[in-house]
């Protein structure tokens, strides 16, 4: 085959039921190049008679090389008689072929094989298995891996472990611990099957105790009772340049604020009651230290009316 590549008549076989077998093996390639070693190839086709139901024959080739034969197909010409095609492609020229046969059967190969573009309309399909090696190397999605390079995961992964969390996760050394992917934008962290941090678009929400530092620690809880949630804002403009408030869901509560001149306010939105008075020094008037209305009131004469002098 010079300029051509396409399906190729190479042989006849003749193949009783239930059961022979033949082999035929071709040693070159398409292509003749010094220096392109892939065209040394090898292909072998397997052909395999059926029990009689249904009848028929099982073609498979293998490949060992790019530039081995492609495919097989067969068509049922009478009784146990088969044509045998290969599709293989430009330059498979002077080829050497060996074939063999069980007893009962018969292989006829053809020098001169009969040529057609297309595979013959009523043949019928084989198998093509690759035979993977240092010249073939499978690519990521012929043996169902991962390329290093990236790509798609479909299902569970587990590092180190089975994956129990199911779903699009990724567990980290036990089954039940790692991250989980629960809708559209949230991720889900959980530890010993114990959800405790979601990432939603705009938020995270963890579900127990926020704790900094290391030796001595600052914790925020919530113990999931409150009427209300509650939260602390950081917020600014040009009047008022840094604010920190807390609120909860009917209102603020009290706010600490960077005024514009740097100085601080701290404002309660309700009453704030002391604890201990003594917290408060001097400059502030406790009630031991003031009159109160009723007691001004009798420090002073009331009800004098005004007529002649009157003397002591």
């Amino acid at each position: 085959t010079f300029g051509d590549s396409g399906w190729f008549k190479i042989a006849t076989v003749f193949m009783p039921q239930a059961t022979s077998t033949a082999v035929i093996k071709l040693y070159g390639g398409s292509g003749f190049n010094v220096g392109s070693f892939e065209q040394a190839a090898i292909s072998e086709l397997v052909l395999r008679a059926g029990n009689g139901s249904p009848v028929g024959i099982t073609a498979t080739l293998w490949r060992r090389s790019p530039s081995s034969a492609n495919e097989v197909a067969w068509v049922n010409t009478s009784g146990d008689t088969y044509d045998i095609y290969i599709n293989i492609g430009q330059y498979a020229h002077w080829l050497i072929a060996q074939y063999d046969y069980t007893g009962n059967a018969n292989v006829t190969l053809y020098s001169a094989p009969e040529y057609s573009e297309t595979k013959p309309a009523n043949a019928t399909n084989g198998q093509t298995y690759t035979l993977y090696n240092s010249m073939m190397k499978p690519t990521a999605g012929d043996v169902d891996a991962l390329s290093v390079n990236g790509g798609r995961l479909n299902g569970a992964l587990g590092i180190g472990t089975d994956n129990a969390l199911g779903g699009n996760s990724i567990v980290l050394g036990d089954n039940d611990t790692g991250l989980k992917q629960n809708g559209d934008g949230i991720l889900d962290t959980f530890a010993n099957s114990q959800h405790t941090v979601r990432v939603a678009p705009g938020e995270m929400q963890v579900l127990g105790a926020i704790r900094a530092g290391n030796a001595k620690r600052m914790t925020m809880t919530s113990s999931n009772n409150s009427v209300l949630n509650a939260q602390f804002h950081l917020w600014g403009d040009g009047n008022r340049p840094t604010v920190i408030e807390l609120d909860d869901d009917q209102g603020w509560h009290l706010y600490s604020q960077r005024n514009t001149d740097g100085s601080i306010q701290f404002v309660v939105n309700g009453q704030v009651i002391p604890d201990n008075y003594g917290n408060f020094d001097a400059r502030y008037l406790t009630s031991g230290n003031v009159y109160t209305k009723g007691e001004s009131d009798n420090r002073y004469v009331q009800n004098i009316q005004r007529g002649a002098p009157v003397w002591p």
